[in-house]
């Protein structure tokens, strides 16, 4: 790593709180808004921040300066997050518009390099952070710009295009394989970033008219997108080392995450093409607790370590000493189960979900996802003390 962000892992830290508390908040009630709205801004929001404030200096071999507004918009959000929890959504909306504008604007300086694909993807994310983040402003105020719009700026606009960049980039890199060596594959991952910033622009202008044939039909655009994603990034650098390497537990995080992302876009295209939407939790449960839980896990296990490794092992390998290797320290076997205790639990959750409803579902979930993510937090402890 070229830089190391110190910030991130406070903010990876306090996004599982967001999503903790965002299930003790749909155990125990019936708005659906209230623990969506936490969720999306208290747990997926703290993510995307530690991931830019890592990634984006990193992709421009650039170390970022007055690293200290880092450190204040991690405050921020800590505000931010106590106000969604008690439900003062126009505090929060407040909140949300500084960490936004303060995060874009810090980060604005170091990039001078707009030509890698997934460079391109995440400065298309953090423009639509600062427009998702106004939008909820507005929402507050005015109908027009309804919390749909806000939401779904922010899930499609920021939250997938920052998942699509960062997976060009990793995949391929685990793999040791470069992407698009065919002629299909180099123009679809050429147009893809301006292709994914059509549909984005769709789906908010048929919400913003009120339009949920148009919101159905870009669902359904977007779900062609995903699987012609997962064709030239996922498959392509996986199957030629298949029988080789196997499927590292990262990738069969982001996998599992990315089918999720494609049920969940099934149940947009229900919802907006039938007006069901009673199914709005499901389409919570599929792209929020799924897609989002499933990648942002796989994202903090392949990241979190190699920033505790810089950090605690740097100066030790510049003197010569005798270093642990991060890959050694992370127990690939352990990491294979807590992922099926993962996908059990996230199974185990739908079902429950659909027969009893929020609470029992809920409280099951929570204790799933503390054991997998404590299970993983004790290895990151022992390589930061080894």
């Amino acid at each position: 790593m070229f830089y190391v962000s110190k910030v991130s892992l406070l903010f990876f830290l306090l996004a599982l709180v967001g999503l903790f508390l965002s299930l003790v908040l749909k155990a125990t009630s019936l708005d659906f808004t209230h623990y969506g709205k936490l969720a999306v801004f208290g747990f997926i929001l703290p993510t995307i921040l530690g991931a830019f404030y890592q990634i984006i200096p990193n992709s421009q071999q650039q170390k970022l300066h007055s690293e200290w507004i880092g450190y204040i918009v991690f405050v921020l959000s800590v505000l931010n997050l106590y106000y969604l929890y008690i439900n003062d959504f126009e505090k929060s909306s407040f909140f949300i518009v500084a960490i936004s504008l303060l995060t874009v604007i810090h980060l604005a300086f170091v990039i001078k390099n707009l030509k890698p694909l997934t460079v391109k993807f995440l400065v298309f994310a953090n423009i639509f952070m600062v427009l998702s983040a106004v939008f909820l402003l507005l929402s507050v105020k005015n109908p027009q710009f309804s919390l749909q719009i806000a939401i779904h700026t922010f899930t499609i606009g920021v939250m997938v295009n920052a998942v699509l960049g960062v997976q060009t980039a990793w995949i391929p890199m685990i793999y040791m394989r470069q992407l698009g060596e065919t002629k299909v594959a180099k123009l679809f991952l050429s147009l893809s970033v301006y292709l994914h910033q059509i549909i984005i622009l769709g789906v908010l202008t048929g919400f913003y008219f009120g339009n949920y044939k148009l919101v159905s039909g870009f669902a359904l655009i977007e779900l062609a997108f995903i699987i012609l994603f997962l064709k030239f990034v996922f498959y392509d650098s996986i199957k030629p080392q298949l029988k080789l390497h196997g499927i590292p537990y990262q990738i069969k995080f982001f996998l599992t995450g990315q089918i999720l992302l494609i049920v969940g876009l099934v149940i947009a295209h229900i919802i907006s093409i039938s007006n069901k939407f009673e199914l709005i939790p499901y389409h919570i449960d599929f792209m929020v607790y799924g897609f989002a839980v499933f990648t942002i896990i796989g994202g903090m296990v392949h990241l979190s370590p190699r920033i505790i490794w810089n950090l605690v092992y740097i100066k030790k390998a510049q003197a010569m000493k005798q270093i642990p290797n991060v890959k050694g320290v992370i127990s690939r076997n352990k990491a294979e189960k807590l992922y099926i205790v993962a996908l059990a639990g996230y199974i185990t959750f739908l079902v429950l979900d659909f027969m009893f409803g929020n609470t029992i579902s809920s409280l099951v979930y929570i204790t799933i996802l503390f054991i997998v993510i404590f299970g993983f937090l004790i290895d990151f402890y022992r390589l930061y003390v080894l």
